[in-house]
C-alpha cells in the first residue's frame, strides 16, 4: 500500500461524493431502510433511477438472496428436511423475490439438489449477467474490480449446471462455498452493512470501517486490494458546502448574472462540473454564459450546451497574429458592455488570469465573483480577492464524475470528425489505432493522471475502435473511393 489509508474516522473521507457507493449498495442488496436513511450519505436520484433498471433490480434480488442461503443455511436445511417449501420460508428468505426473478425467467430454485447447490446456482446467475449493469459504472473505473465484488471463485453451478453433473464435482463446490461462508462468518465485520461482497482473503487482515462510505474511500481501498493506488481524486471530491453556498449567496443577492468564461484559461470539463453539482433551481438569475473563445481552445466548448442547461452565446475570438490571442481583451470589453448596456450589475468570471485583476479595478461598481483553478492561481491575485472581499470558488473541487457524460460526447465528436475527415479528403492522421485515441484525447483537452487517461482511454477504444473502423469501397459517377464508418456506437 502506498499510503496509509484511513480504517475507521469518516473524518478523513469529507465532501466526497456517493454515486458510486450506492450503486455498489444497491446491487450488493443493502437493505432499503438503509438506502434511505438521511444518515447514509446515499444518493437519492441514484437509487430512483436504479429501481428503474431491470437489469440492476436483477442483480440486486440475486444478490440479496445469496446472502439469505448464505446466512440461514442451516435454518433452511432443516426446514427442508420436513418439506417444508421454500416459498413458505418468508421470514428467512425474500420470496418475493424468488417470483421477480421467476417473472423474468430466471429460476433459482431447483429441484433434487441442496441448499449448498442453491448458492452455486445463484451465483452462476450473477457470474452470467453481472456484465448487464457495466453500463451503470463509469468508464474512468475499472470494470474488473467492480465485477470482482460480486464473484464467489470455484463456487459456481456452470452453466446450465455443468459443474455439478457428477458427485466429485459437486462435493469440490461444496467444499469450497462451505470455506466461503466460514470465511463470511469469521469476518462479518469486514462485510458493509451485513451483505456479501468478495475480497481476496490476503486483503482481508485490515479492517477500514464502513468501505461505502462514500467514493473516495470505497475505491481508495478497492484499487489497493489489486495492489494498484486510486488516481482520480477529481471524480470523486464534491465542493464543500460553504462553497457551494458561497456561489448561492452571490446569486441571491443579484439582480441579474452574466458568466464570462476565459475559453483559454478554463478546463471545460471543471468549468460544467461546477453547474452539474448545483442545483438547478438556485441558478435562476444566470441570464446567460458568454464563452469568449479562441481557435486553439478545446472543441469541447462547442457541445457544452449539453450539459449546462443556461442560454450560451459563443464569441468565437480572431486573432489578427497567430501568436497573438485577443481573448482578454474581448472578455473585458463585453464586462463593460454587459454591466452598462445591459444592466447587468453582477458578474461571474470564470478564469485564473490575473490580468482580469485590471478589470475589476477599472469597473469597481460590479459585483463580482470569480472561478478559478487551484492549480492554475497565483497566490497574489488570491490575496487581492481576500483584501477586497471577492468571493471566489475552485472549479477542481466540484466532482468530475458528473461531467463524465460530457467528456464521452465531446471525444465521440471528435472520432466521428476524423471519419468525416478521411471520408472528405482520404487522409487520416493515423493509421494506428491507439495512437488515433491518444490524438483524440489530446484534441479534447482531457486532464488527469497518466493511470486514470489510460483507463479512460482503453475504455474509449474497447468501446469504439475494438468493435471496428469499416473502410470500404463506395462508387458513384463511375468513380470509385474508400468510405470509413464507426462499425457500433
Amino acid at each position: 500500500m502506498e499510503e496509509e489509508l484511513d480504517k475507521s474516522s469518516s473524518d478523513a473521507y469529507k465532501n466526497y461524493s456517493t454515486e458510486i457507493v450506492t450503486t455498489i449498495a444497491y446491487l450488493l442488496g443493502v437493505k432499503t431502510y438503509i438506502l434511505e436513511n438521511e444518515r447514509q450519505k446515499f444518493n437519492k436520484e441514484i437509487l430512483e433511477k436504479l429501481e428503474n433498471h431491470v437489469n440492476a433490480t436483477i442483480i440486486r434480488s440475486l444478490s440479496i438472496l445469496r446472502y439469505e442461503f448464505i446466512r440461514n443455511h442451516k435454518e433452511i436445511q432443516e426446514r427442508n428436511r420436513e418439506l417444508i417449501p421454500i416459498e413458505n420460508m418468508t421470514d428467512i428468505l425474500s420470496v418475493d423475490l424468488i417470483q421477480y426473478l421467476r417473472d423474468k425467467r430466471i429460476e433459482v430454485i431447483h429441484v433434487h439438489t441442496s441448499i449448498t447447490m442453491y448458492i452455486a446456482y445463484l451465483n452462476q446467475e450473477i457470474l452470467e449477467k453481472i456484465e448487464s449493469i457495466k453500463e451503470l459504472i463509469p468508464t474512468w473505473i475499472k470494470w474488473e474490480y467492480i465485477k470482482s465484488l460480486f464473484t464467489m471463485p470455484g463456487c459456481y453451478a456452470g452453466h446450465n449446471g455443468s459443474n455439478i453433473q457428477n458427485k466429485d464435482q459437486a462435493k469440490r463446490v461444496n467444499e469450497k462455498i462451505h470455506k466461503m461462508r466460514k470465511l463470511i462468518f469469521e469476518s462479518k465485520a469486514f462485510y458493509p452493512y451485513g451483505v456479501y461482497l468478495y475480497w481476496p482473503e490476503d486483503k482481508m487482515k485490515d479492517y477500514y470501517g464502513n468501505i461505502l462510505l462514500n467514493d473516495e474511500k470505497f475505491l481508495k481501498i478497492l484499487y489497493t486490494a489489486y495492489n494498484e493506488t486510486f488516481h482520480a481524486n477529481q471524480y470523486v471530491i464534491d465542493a464543500t458546502k460553504e462553497d457551494k453556498e458561497s456561489i448561492y449567496s452571490f446569486i441571491d443577492e443579484a439582480i441579474n448574472i452574466a458568466i464570462l468564461v476565459d475559453c483559454e484559461n478554463v478546463d471545460p470539463y471543471r468549468f460544467a462540473s461546477v453547474f452539474k453539482n448545483l442545483e438547478e433551481e438556485n441558478l435562476k438569475k444566470i441570464k446567460k454564459v458568454i464563452l469568449y473563445d479562441d481557435i486553439h481552445t478545446s472543441n469541447a466548448w462547442d457541445y457544452i450546451s449539453n450539459m449546462i442547461h443556461l442560454p450560451i452565446e459563443h464569441e468565437e475570438i480572431e486573432r489578427l497574429l497567430n501568436n497573438k490571442s485577443l481573448v482578454d481583451i474581448a472578455m473585458a470589453t463585453g464586462a463593460c458592455k454587459e454591466f452598462y448596456q445591459e444592466n447587468t450589475e453582477s458578474l461571474i468570471l470564470a478564469s485564473s488570469d490575473s490580468d482580469f485583476w485590471g478589470l475589476i479595478q477599472n469597473l469597481p461598481e460590479a459585483r463580482y465573483m470569480v472561478l478559478n483553478e487551484s492549480d492554475k492561481t497565483s497566490p497574489i491575485i488570491l490575496k487581492k480577492f481576500n483584501e477586497n472581499q471577492i468571493p471566489f470558488c475552485y472549479m477542481d473541487s466540484f466532482a468530475q464524475s458528473a461531467v463524465q457524460d460530457f467528456k464521452d460526447i465531446v471525444l465521440y465528436h471528435n472520432l466521428q470528425l476524423k471519419i468525416k475527415e478521411f471520408n472528405e479528403t482520404g487522409h487520416l492522421d493515423t493509421m494506428n489505432p491507439y495512437a488515433l485515441v491518444d490524438l483524440i484525447f489530446q484534441e479534447a483537452h482531457i486532464q488527469g493522471s497518466l493511470n486514470q487517461i489510460e483507463t479512460e482511454k482503453k475504455a474509449f477504444f474497447n468501446k469504439y475502435l475494438k468493435k471496428g473502423l469499416r473502410i470500404h469501397v463506395e462508387e458513384k459517377d463511375n468513380h470509385a473511393f474508400f468510405k470509413m464508418e464507426l462499425c457500433s456506437k
